[in-house]
């Protein structure tokens, strides 16, 4: 054990000291950060470890400046940033709407903290390889994190990180799912995955953007058989981790995902592909509505989200003045006297922030997603499989997921979400600097980043 000591602190001298040479390779730290969730409770003051990531990309972002005297971002504020500003502005009288003014100040900061993160990680200028070891990076760490939790399934130890709250629902929620068909084939335990997370749903909510990328990857024609092999592998323990948290929503959020792909990778023509597509559809609902094997909580779930949708209109109608400031949360826990959150992004984030900055929110995401979609429709290769996984799946966690959760709630999956935006961005830009001039031309004006380039780091790709 007394050896352990100087080992650590020699491994730390030698990680300070690569920094010392190369600051820029701090950026790694930002998927180490996203990979586990901590809460820091410092007096009145309570922040997850994750939201260092916009001092990381702060500092990365300042390396960089430092070496090359010179960055894009100094060259004017693109339509994203716009965004962002008006964002900010039209969320910022929910504050003084809410009876709970150091709640509605939290909510405020988890909201646009992240959107801070993303604003300066697409600005730093990150090159193509650096993208590539990012991707890799956050996947290791993701099948890491599946592996534990596999293995905290079946052990019912090393759930670290899971507060007293979370472990009370497991118990709720584990004794129902051993009376479903899916439970009993599962062997469902008193325990059920959360990884290096405070909760199962939130760490499914991490998995199930690597899940659909090396999933992709698996099927890839640009890798080797070797290549293939272990992202099969790798897919099967994220997958197999999933399936453990007994989390539908996840599991339908990847399996929706594959089959948009599928439409959108596949080389087969005409109606076939919409005729595969349209039967694992019907299959999947049918999977869905069947007796026995997702109805663990059908009713307590479905009822309870229902009720709060219904309060949540009934609210905006009493209230109409709602719609252009927000800041009616306190009131709607008042009226319904529900402990949770609205779980629905877009009625949660009407009644939190207001509809303007509701609107200006899906409008950030839309656009980027949809231009994101449209570099990857004319380019090819790897990247564009890359691409195309993490859009796709970027897009139903935000629009489908979004329609049973908050989302949003949490600074660290809004983090996560936007990372991965910030990725997709870099991606984008790196496809289209190699298209032939008469496919960039389509895209010409689109301006998606920083400064007058589609996206940063253009110099580098």
């Amino acid at each position: 054990m007394l050896l352990a000591i100087p080992m650590i602190a020699l491994a730390f001298g030698v990680l300070l000291l690569q920094l010392a040479n190369r600051p820029a390779r701090l950026i790694y730290l930002v998927p180490l950060l996203l990979a586990f969730e901590y809460r820091l409770q410092i007096g009145g003051l309570s922040m997850d470890l994750a939201e260092c990531s916009v001092l990381v990309v702060l500092l990365v972002w300042l390396a960089h400046a430092w070496e090359r005297r010179k960055t894009k971002s100094a060259t004017g504020i693109s339509r994203d940033g716009w965004l962002i500003f008006l964002l900010a502005l039209c969320a910022l009288p929910s504050i003084f709407f809410e009876y709970d003014l150091h709640h509605a100040v939290s909510a405020y900061r988890d909201l646009l903290w992240p959107f801070l993160f993303f604003f300066v990680f697409v600005r730093i200028g990150l090159n193509c390889e650096q993208i590539d070891a990012l991707i890799k990076v956050t996947c290791l760490l993701a099948l890491v994190n599946a592996a534990l939790g596999i293995a905290q399934f079946f052990t019912g130890n090393y759930v670290w990180l899971a507060g007293p709250d979370e472990l009370e629902w497991q118990a709720y929620k584990t004794g129902l799912a051993k009376l479903s068909s899916l439970g009993g084939h599962l062997g469902v335990g008193d325990t059920l995955p959360v990884g290096l997370y405070t909760g199962a749903n939130n760490f499914a909510c991490y998995l199930s953007t690597p899940l659909c990328l090396v999933t992709t990857l698996a099927f890839s024609r640009q890798l080797t058989k070797r290549q293939q092999m272990g992202s099969v592998i790798a897919a099967g323990i994220l997958l197999a981790c999933l399936l453990f948290t007994i989390f539908r929503s996840g599991l339908l959020i990847y399996v929706v995902s594959m089959m948009l792909l599928y439409l959108f990778l596949s080389s087969r023509k005409g109606v076939l592909r919409f005729f595969v597509v349209a039967v694992l559809g019907v299959a999947l609902a049918l999977t869905f509505v069947s007796e026995g094997l997702f109805d663990w909580d059908q009713f307590g779930s479905i009822a309870g989200r229902e009720k709060m949708i219904s309060e949540s209109w009934a609210l905006i109608k009493a209230h109409p003045e709602l719609l252009l400031t927000g800041g009616f949360t306190d009131l709607y826990h008042l009226q319904s006297k529900e402990p949770q959150e609205i779980h629905n992004l877009f009625l949660y984030s009407v009644v939190q922030f207001g509809l303007p900055a509701t609107l200006l929110f899906y409008t950030f995401f839309i656009r980027l997603l949809w231009l994101a979609l449209s570099i990857a429709k004319r380019a090819s290769g790897l990247h564009r499989d890359v691409l195309a996984a993490v859009t796709v799946s970027l897009g139903c966690n935000i629009f489908l997921y979004g329609a049973t959760t908050m989302l949003i709630d949490s600074v660290q999956t809004s983090i996560w979400l936007l990372f991965w935006t910030g990725v997709a961005a870099h991606l984008a830009l790196f496809l289209r600097c190699k298209m032939p001039p008469a496919a960039s031309s389509a895209l010409h004006g689109r301006h998606v980043f920083a400064g007058n380039a589609a996206l940063p780091g253009a110099e580098s790709a």
